[in-house]
């Protein structure tokens, strides 16, 4: 089965949070563009922009690099 996109996760999370893309990136501490090029899957972060992103999120950092599925069942 194929992994789920990092891009996808960041950007529904981000959304979900109802943060734009330079809001999230000032949080984080990443440059605008370094943002989008994770959302559009050109680049992926490194782990401690996972961590960062995750913090930003009220998340763990496995629930970005997860599956979503895989995310479901490891909330059990």
């Amino acid at each position: 089965m194929a992994q789920e996109p990092i891009r996808k996760t960041i950007r529904e999370w981000r959304t979900e949070n109802f943060l734009t893309l330079q809001e999230l990136a000032d949080i984080v501490g990443v440059k605008l563009q370094t943002l989008w090029n994770w959302e559009h899957d050109r680049a992926t972060p490194e782990f401690r922009n996972i961590r960062a992103l995750a913090n930003a999120l009220a998340i763990e950092p496995r629930q970005i690099v997860l599956p979503a599925s895989k995310r479901e069942s490891s909330a059990d």
